[in-house]
């Protein structure tokens, strides 16, 4: 069976949640679909599938009290749940006006980022819905926003730079970090977690603790996770207080466009004195990634046969792998199993 290109049943990250203000609009395109985002007057995020029922203008151009939305059109009025409350242009109150509904779609805020649910079929109803990932970080603490990019390339592409460790050496050079005289054979254990993979706890390679991690001070330790569809987290351990958790989250916007986000958390009070010296780092790190990216999408455009070669490549193996699983389990609706076994890993980077 071959997976689609997106993965249905899963949360998507929406946006960091200091980009959604009260009595404000947001349209987000996610897997294709638009998607309007607010916050009621008490706060909480809500996302609404972006046109009114009746003629299908989008709601985002509306107006919004922080109670209802406004069509711009009809003036057809919605609350936050996406339930009609009222017609307008009606001369006589109409009884059953709470079974016209905008799809509302399941909306989280997770430590100050806002999170999507995309269903399998919006028109039927929510069985079940799971709550949102694990972000490794206390609930009461918040996430500062690094850089948000547009990718030339679809979800499966991006995933696959993401997890790839082999383009290191050659993308991300710089005076200040790292050069392709600094390759060194690598060896890592994994083992299979929720739906994805996780590259056990180890210290951090020799060449990266003496010029970025040696900064943090005391013993170092780093884990590093990828769960669908498409979130890599990295969990840095300081001593044993202190920690770091470094998010890169993808979000298809359509079938050539992807998102890709960065978020962080430092229990370190110091590092808010270098935030914007680390927010430029990450700029740096994440421009070579989209400058790549338009140089593939050049090779891609003649539809060019590819190959996953050994170890460097496992992980996109095992992506494509949780993928089918992941599709089928939907397909069936039966339990997903995790179809990846504990390996061990070499490469050079």
């Amino acid at each position: 069976m071959e997976s689609a290109l997106f993965l249905r049943n899963l949360w998507y990250f929406a946006l960091h949640g200091n980009k959604l203000k009260k009595g404000k609009l947001l349209q987000r395109t996610i897997l294709g679909q638009k998607v309007v985002l607010g916050r009621d007057r008490a706060g909480k995020a809500f996302a609404l599938r972006d046109n009114c029922p009746h003629r299908g203008v989008p709601l985002s151009e509306g107006v919004f009290d922080g109670e209802t939305i406004a069509c711009c059109y009809h003036g057809w009025q919605f609350n936050c749940s996406g339930v009609c409350q009222k017609i307008p242009a009606l001369a006589d109150a109409m009884a059953q006006l709470h079974k016209i509904r905008v799809f509302a779609y399941p909306c989280e805020e997770v430590s100050g980022t806002i999170w999507v649910y995309m269903p399998q079929n919006p028109e039927k109803p929510l069985g079940v819905v799971p709550p949102p990932p694990d972000l490794l970080i206390p609930a009461n603490k918040q996430f500062l926003h690094v850089e948000q990019s547009l990718l030339d390339g679809n979800i499966d592409h991006a995933t696959i730079g993401l997890i790839d460790p082999a383009h290191v050496t050659f993308v991300h050079q710089s005076w200040f970090w790292r050069s392709r005289n600094s390759a060194k054979l690598k060896e890592k254990n994994f083992e299979p977690v929720g739906i994805g993979f996780r590259m056990k706890r180890h210290q951090p390679s020799s060449a990266a603790s003496g010029k970025g991690y040696r900064l943090l001070g005391g013993a170092i330790s780093t884990e590093i996770t990828f769960q669908l569809p498409g979130h890599r987290l990295e969990h840095i351990q300081i001593g044993e207080r202190d920690f770091i958790v470094s998010l890169t989250l993808l979000t298809p916007i359509d079938e050539k466009t992807t998102e890709l986000n960065h978020i962080f958390y430092s229990s370190l009070g110091w590092m808010k004195y270098i935030w914007w010296p680390l927010v430029h780092l990450g700029r740096t790190f994440i421009c070579q990634d989209v400058k790549v990216f338009r140089k593939l999408q050049k090779g891609l455009e003649s539809d060019p046969k590819l190959m996953l070669m050994g170890d460097p490549d496992a992980q996109a193996r095992w992506y494509y792998e949780l993928k089918r699983h992941w599709s089928q389990a939907q397909e069936t609706n039966t339990p997903f199993s995790n179809p990846i076994a504990p390996a061990t890993l070499r490469w050079v980077t």
